[in-house]
């Protein structure tokens, strides 16, 4: 197994985790940072994609940029409606959030 596929094997390992928490999280705040365990996963694959013969590509280094500066920006919008719902519902869990909606 060469460095391209381990860090490919790797960056399914953070997508799939991400995404579990996203499923599991009774927190917003939780799901949130599954959200960007999940990101991570994307710009790893990226990365490894832009792998040839042990080095990095220019391209692959600026979709990584790229990525990080979009994630980094959603991450904080979803942070500023998660503080917003916490001040109109009282409770961060998406369950209580949707019952107390209705």
């Amino acid at each position: 197994m060469n460095e391209q596929q381990l860090l490919q094997v790797f960056a399914a390992l953070l997508f799939v985790s991400g995404f579990g928490t996203i499923a599991a999280a009774k927190n917003l705040v939780k799901a949130i940072m599954g959200f960007q365990v999940m990101i991570w996963g994307v710009n790893l694959a990226l990365f490894a994609g832009g792998l040839i013969n042990g080095e990095v590509t220019l391209f692959a280094t600026s979709l990584v940029v790229l990525s990080i500066s979009i994630g980094a920006s959603v991450e904080a919008l979803a942070l500023s409606l998660v503080i917003l719902t916490f001040r109109r519902y009282g409770t961060l869990n998406p369950w209580e959030i949707r019952r107390l909606a209705r």
